[in-house]
């Protein structure tokens, strides 16, 4: 499997010419405008960890991804998630795309005119292929034998993203030896990254050392397990929200998505508005 350099420039400088023409992407997009310029989408084969603290809006980060990698690339999104059920899930879909708080949904204290609303957006919502796994005590071979299925039978040869909510649910509860059992799963990963040629995003809790910083923002060594993320992922953003902190702040509804490692590109900040009511990212205006 050994190549001479000279073999691979040709097709590498097609790949360029066709890219000048917006003919090709290494990535997939995830149709958050500011943060596909600075990383040309999610790259394929590629380990990214999105990281926050707890109320912060991971879950809700997690599930526009998905969301919008199906609708926008038309292509399978498998989501495992070890915390909240599947059941859980759907009523945080659903409020994402109607713009109807999940609590009113579960009570189902609806206004007459958003039954209709409703049953349009759940026969839609059928028709995204999302794939949830609610299995809370998974292992990376199942991940990787669940996904390469969906690949194969409804991808036609490929998945759009793989998503795991959230990483240090996985494994034993042993403290003594969690950063090394967390740097081998995320080495399972990352090699079922590349065996897929998918994107993996992987969300990550932070430790509280944040929290005792006058600066509260993250930075990559408030990542629990650290050494394994540093090491072996290929990017890291961290999520952050001043107004948790300080409600009234002037950034109210602004979301800080922090890339604080990109092995193939440039750091910065990209923000997002965020409706926490309707589990909502949404693009800021131009």
């Amino acid at each position: 499997d050994m190549k001479n350099l000279a073999s691979i420039l040709p097709k590498t400088y097609e790949n360029i010419e066709k890219s000048s023409l917006g003919r090709y992407s290494t990535g997939v997009p995830v149709s958050f405008y500011d943060l596909d310029a600075m990383t040309q989408g999610f790259q394929r084969g590629e380990v990214i960890v999105i990281a926050g603290r707890p109320s912060m809006g991971k879950t809700s980060l997690a599930m526009n991804l998905a969301s919008n990698v199906a609708k926008e690339n038309k292509l399978p999104v498998c989501y495992f998630s070890l915390e909240q059920s599947r059941e859980q899930l759907s009523y945080r879909f659903l409020s994402m795309e109607l713009g109807i708080e999940s609590g009113r949904l579960r009570s189902g204290r609806l206004e007459q005119d958003e039954w209709p609303l409703i049953g349009k957006e759940i026969d839609n919502f059928g028709e995204l292929p999302i794939f949830i796994c609610d299995k809370e005590s998974i292992k990376v071979k199942e991940m990787h034998s669940k996904s390469k299925k969906i690949k194969e039978k409804v991808g036609l040869g490929e998945l759009g993203l793989v998503v795991v909510d959230y990483i240090q649910m996985m494994g034993s509860p042993n403290k003594e030896s969690r950063d090394k059992e967390l740097s081998k799963i995320i080495i399972e990963l990352k090699k079922m990254a590349k065996d897929l040629d998918v994107p993996i995003v992987l969300m990550s809790q932070l430790s509280r050392d944040v929290e005792r910083r006058e600066n509260r923002r993250p930075m990559l060594c408030d990542l629990r397990g650290s050494e394994g993320f540093e090491n072996h992922s290929d990017e890291v953003i961290m999520l952050y929200r001043h107004e948790y902190y300080q409600p009234e702040t002037e950034d109210r509804g602004i979301a800080e998505l922090i890339v604080t490692k990109q092995k193939n590109g440039p750091i910065g900040t990209v923000k997002l508005l965020f409706e926490p009511q309707f589990t909502r990212y949404r693009n800021l205006a131009a």
